[in-house]
């Protein structure tokens, strides 16, 4: 499967306000990674920080926050980590679940989850 990219609206917290972001849908990543500039400039505000583990083994300081997503008609809180200036900006599974979404590797695209109720 190739690359999977998608465009996002990233909101303010209180989703009054949005900016697309193309991203690369990732589902290694928990969280959904978005350029520091801005989240700041929408202004979410830093919750926590913790230490992060790249896809290189490298082991970092990572602000996290929590703002508005749009995806897919769809709009949610959901986490989100400040990236620094360079890092890729990633849609993680926390944002694909909340969506109902998961990746179509077959033709490298978004899908709806089919639900099953036993």
């Amino acid at each position: 499967m190739g690359r999977v990219q998608i465009s996002i609206g990233v909101g303010d917290p209180q989703g009054n306000r949005f900016e697309q972001l193309e991203v690369t849908v990732d589902t290694g990543s928990t969280f959904t990674t978005v350029p520091r500039e801005l989240l700041e400039r929408l202004e979410v505000p830093v919750e926590r920080s913790a230490l992060s583990e790249l896809a290189d083994g490298r082991v970092v300081p990572t602000d996290v926050g929590r703002t508005t997503i749009r995806l897919e008609g769809k709009e949610f809180p959901t986490p989100v980590i400040f990236g620094e200036e360079g890092e890729p900006c990633l849609l993680g599974v926390i944002a694909l679940e909340d969506a109902l979404l998961a990746v179509d590797p077959v033709n490298g695209r978004l899908t709806p989850v089919n639900l099953l109720r036993l």
